[in-house]
C-alpha cells in the first residue's frame, strides 16, 4: 500500500511483515558490491564539496551504518514538517528540519535539493552549490544503477525513499506492487501509469539491500551486509 506525505510518496510497510521477509530471505541473498569505505567518512567528504566523492559507495555504506533507516520510518513525520515549510519559503525551518533528517538519512535526494534552494534564497551560494552537487551525485548514482526494465537491470536502491524518488523521476505513478525473489535477490516490481507519453509503465527495483540491511540491523546475522 502507499500514501503521500509532504508531497512525496512513501510506502508504509508493516514492520512485522518487513522483519518476517528479511528473516526468510537474508541468508540466501546473492553477493552484491560491498562498501569498502566508512559511511561517516564519505559523508564528510561530500560535505566538504569534494568532487571526487563516490556517491554509490556512500549509498551502499549507508545500508551498513548504525542509523540505517531502510523504510524511512524515522523520517516519516519530518517529511510532513519540511514540505509545508519549503512551500512557505520558511528557510529557517527547512534548514532545521533538514539537518535532523540528514542526520538520520543523508541519502535523501529531495531534501538536499530543498536545502540548495533555500540556501540560494538566503544568499549562501557556496552552500547552495554544494547541496546541488550532493543531490545530483546521489540522483545520478541511482539513475545509473540500472534501467528498471527487469530483474537483470533493476535499479539498485538502498532505501524506500530512493525507490519513491526514482518513480517520481521517471514519471511513474504506482498502481500495483509485487515482491519478487529471483536467484536469491529480492525485487520490487511497480506497475502503474506514466505521466510522460511513451514513458515506462513498470519499473523493477533491486531491494535486496533493504532486507539484508534490516536483518543485519536486527542482529539476526553477524556477517556483514553485502
Amino acid at each position: 500500500m502507499s500514501r503521500r506525505e509532504g508531497g512525496f510518496a512513501m510506502r508504509i510497510c508493516d514492520p512485522s511483515w518487513a522483519i518476517a521477509v528479511a528473516l526468510m530471505f537474508f541468508s540466501g541473498f546473492a553477493q552484491a558490491q560491498q562498501p569498502t569505505r566508512n559511511f561517516s567518512d564519505l559523508v564528510a567528504q561530500a560535505e566538504k564539496g569534494d568532487p571526487a566523492t563516490d556517491y554509490t559507495a556512500l549509498r551502499l555504506a549507508y545500508a551498513q551504518s548504525d542509523g540505517y533507516d531502510p523504510y524511512s520510518t524515522a523520517v516519516r513525520k519530518l517529511y510532513g514538517d519540511i514540505w509545508p515549510a519549503f512551500q512557505a519559503k520558511d528557510c529557517a525551518k527547512v534548514a532545521s528540519v533538514s539537518d535532523e533528517m540528514l542526520k538520520i538519512d543523508y541519502t535523501l535526494v529531495a531534501v538536499h535539493f530543498m536545502r540548495a534552494d533555500c540556501f540560494k534564497q538566503t544568499g549562501d551560494i557556496p552552500r547552495s552549490e554544494r547541496e546541488v552537487a550532493i543531490a545530483k551525485g546521489l540522483a545520478q548514482s541511482l539513475l545509473h544503477s540500472g534501467d528498471g526494465k527487469g530483474v537483470d537491470t533493476a535499479y539498485v536502491v538502498v532505501t524506500m525513499a530512493e525507490e519513491r524518488f526514482l518513480l517520481t523521476a521517471i514519471g511513474l505513478t504506482e498502481e500495483q506492487q509485487s515482491l519478487l525473489n529471483h536467484n536469491g535477490r529480492m525485487y520490487d516490481l511497480i506497475q502503474g501509469k506514466n505521466q510522460n507519453p511513451g514513458g515506462p509503465v513498470s519499473a523493477c527495483f533491486d531491494v535486496s539491500l533493504l532486507f539484508a540491511g534490516l536483518a543485519h540491523k536486527l542482529g539476526h546475522t553477524d556477517a556483514p551486509v553485502k
